[in-house]
């Protein structure tokens, strides 16, 4: 019997799960669904902790080095989250701290339906 190696078939890749939230301005985030309970934060990778509907704290890992109340806000919200989300790193520092403002206010996205 052949080895899935031999047979020349690769592993499958997880697939990364993505759902759409709605920021302020009325831009639309696909946002990479990560799992509560394993998820690590990745150096200025962007974090949406959520409790349902309601964004309790936008931030990234860096955030957390550099200010001490950040710290405190981070661990309020993920004492109360049921989910977590993450967004690619933003290419400049100032479009990640309006990313940062424009996502506290983010609501879910519509799903894109099929018609």
């Amino acid at each position: 019997m052949l080895s899935w190696i031999e047979a020349g078939f690769e592993p499958a890749m997880p697939q990364t799960r993505t759902t759409p939230w709605m920021g302020l301005s009325g831009r639309t985030y696909r946002l990479d669904i990560e799992n509560l309970r394993t998820f690590i934060l990745k150096g200025a990778d962007l974090y949406l902790i959520a409790r349902g509907n309601a964004v309790l704290w936008v931030g990234c890992g860096l955030d957390l080095v550099t200010e001490p109340q950040i710290r405190v806000n981070f661990r309020k919200a993920l004492s109360r989250a049921d989910g977590v989300f993450r967004l690619a790193r933003p290419e400049a520092d100032n479009e990640r701290l309006s990313i940062i403002a424009d996502l506290e206010g983010a609501v879910p996205g519509p799903l894109d339906q099929a018609a």
